[in-house]
């Protein structure tokens, strides 16, 4: 009796603990098998029609758990679809940046910073892959791109630039996320239906470096652009390219409502224009500031553009519970500041204080700190005033003045003040290394629900999973290394510099010459242009043809 009960002890503590580390090692350290074939581990195939990938930058979940006190009966839409949580790490790093982060959400692989869609130089942390040192810097087949060979359309929506980091690694490839005119160029030229935020100074010919006019190249694909909320709700056009702003959009709290939308109506502009395609869509939505605001240590951008990113959670999810072919995940990259509910003043009182401690300055708040930095005059003599009229305080300190008086960034400034007096901490201007939390939500049962502990990498895996798509198939298919592909058919190739950051692939074979610019879908044979699948990517040390490209050179 007693070895049949140490049996049966044994058996329950088999089943108990084994499959959490059944879990821990699928979920972590290797690629799963079907991830990047678009089958499920089963070897069925679990496919929908859309997929909306939503990605609050910088929110950790003390930032979220801060917020949600601000919104309506202290709940969020993200508290009924949370699934699991998130590591962040990049392939060499524990701590993440946005570039990588996105990398690995758009690409199935982990990467390092400060890379966009491309495969890392080093590895060797949880969760990265093989490293293959051959294939570094190398780019990788996102599943924007992969959602688009599917024959589904495309969208990209941020409150930052569109070809910052986030955004950009959906649709880019390259090595630097600073290489903003590269980047939004190649989103030019990517066939996306829909892309809103801001970055028009990006695409204008008097700011580029290049001085091309990408503003009016879009307009010659078709797209319909628009600079303002009143064209994108009045556009009815198949393609849409908003541009709400020269670099980035307004905090929410501060922006003109007349000018520029809110995420949450983007997010329903973009799905409404995407889902005019019955095979289905692909969109990827930011809220990017919430970020920015972590950076500057700013607590009442952060709680207002989470209640804004929250609110364009709702819009996905409405749309996804009537249509139960649609997949919808949220997940940050990372969290930004250290932000706490309680600060070394309140040590030894944490348990007293009343929740208006935390939240009645900031609930009050007419502007963000940065909104309200804008305010002071050059002498920043008005210091009193500023704060009096967007905060309610009339009794600032001479510390206080002095605080936001002699620092360079006044949005820092004013944050510590406000923060000082709410019982917030912060413990960095910079990315703090946990994991943050998971959400997803899908209507059909039989599709595959992602869950648990999982890295970001497993985002972009499952994405192509229920896409239906590889990967793997689609970057030896887009990215070949170009020179030796084209010798090998007896041509003769040459990188050429034609202007200022302007670049072309020369080719010549059978008396024929061919032109393949930079960052562009098209070559230029006897000044005629032939459009591709695909771009001309240029990592800094190689240049990367797609096989569509090459087969053109006869």
């Amino acid at each position: 009796m007693k070895k049949f009960s140490v049996l049966v002890i044994m058996m329950l503590a088999f089943m108990i603990f084994v499959p959490g580390i059944i879990f821990s090692i699928g979920a972590g350290e290797t690629q799963s098998s079907g991830a990047q074939s678009g089958k499920s581990s089963t070897g069925e195939t679990s496919t929908v029609q859309n997929v909306i990938l939503m990605i609050p930058d910088g929110m950790s979940i003390e930032s979220y758990t801060f917020a949600r006190w601000f919104s309506p009966e202290w709940k969020f839409t993200l508290d009924e679809i949370l699934t699991g949580s998130v590591r962040i790490n990049n392939s060499n790093v524990p701590q993440a940046d946005s570039a990588p982060a996105a990398t690995a959400m758009s690409t199935g692989y982990k990467s390092e910073a400060p890379y966009i869609g491309c495969y890392p130089s080093v590895a060797g942390m949880a969760g990265a892959k093989e490293f293959d040192p051959k294939k570094a810097d190398t780019p990788l087949a996102t599943v924007l791109e992969a959602a688009y060979r599917s024959g589904r359309s495309t969208g990209v929506v941020s409150t930052s630039n569109v070809n910052h980091a986030t955004p950009a690694a959906f649709a880019s490839h390259f090595p630097s996320r600073k290489a903003y005119d590269t980047l939004i160029e190649q989103m030019v030229y990517q066939n996306i239906s829909v892309v809103l935020g801001a970055g028009s100074v990006y695409l204008d010919a008097k700011t580029r470096k290049d001085g091309q006019d990408l503003i009016a190249e879009l307009k010659r694909l078709g797209y319909n652009y628009v600079t303002d909320r009143k064209g994108m709700m009045s556009s009815s056009s198949d393609k849409l390219w908003g541009m709400f702003a020269p670099k980035a959009m307004n905090y929410d709290i501060d922006r003109d409502p007349n000018v520029e939308p809110s995420l949450a109506e983007m997010t329903k502009k973009a799905i409404e224009v995407l889902s005019k395609n019955k095979t289905g869509f692909f969109l990827i939505v930011e809220g990017s500031e919430i970020d920015w605001a972590g950076h500057a240590n700013d607590p009442v951008g952060m709680a207002t553009d989470i209640l804004a990113y929250d609110k364009a959670v709702k819009v996905a999810l409405d749309f996804a519970k009537k249509n139960k072919n649609t997949v919808v995940i949220s997940a940050a990259d990372h969290g930004t500041g250290g932000i706490t509910m309680g600060n070394y003043k309140t040590s030894g009182t944490y348990t007293k204080e009343p929740l208006e401690l935390y939240t009645k300055l900031i609930k009050n708040a007419k502007k963000t700190s940065f909104g309200a930095g804008l305010e002071l005059n050059k002498e920043r003599s008005n210091i009193k005033e500023v704060m009096a009229r967007n905060f309610g305080i009339t009794d600032l300190t001479a510390e206080e003045i002095k605080t936001i008086k002699d620092i360079e960034d006044t949005q820092q400034g004013i944050g510590w003040v406000i923060s000082g007096r709410s019982g917030i901490g912060w413990t960095t201007l910079g990315h703090v290394g946990g994991d943050i939390g998971l959400y997803f939500y899908c209507g059909n049962p039989a599709v595959r629900k992602l869950q648990g502990t999982i890295f970001n990498h497993q985002i972009g895996e499952y994405i192509a999973e229920v896409l239906g798509v590889n990967l793997n198939d689609l970057t030896k298919k887009l990215f070949i290394e170009a020179k030796p592909a084209l010798e090998k058919k007896g041509a003769k190739v040459e990188w050429v510099e034609t202007g200022t950051d302007k670049h072309e692939l020369i080719v010549k074979k059978s008396g024929k010459t061919y032109r393949f610019p930079k960052n562009k879908n098209y070559v230029i044979v006897d000044e005629k242009q032939i459009v591709f699948d695909g771009l001309t990517v240029f990592n800094s040390k190689t240049v990367f043809l797609p096989q569509s490209a090459i087969n053109l050179v006869k």
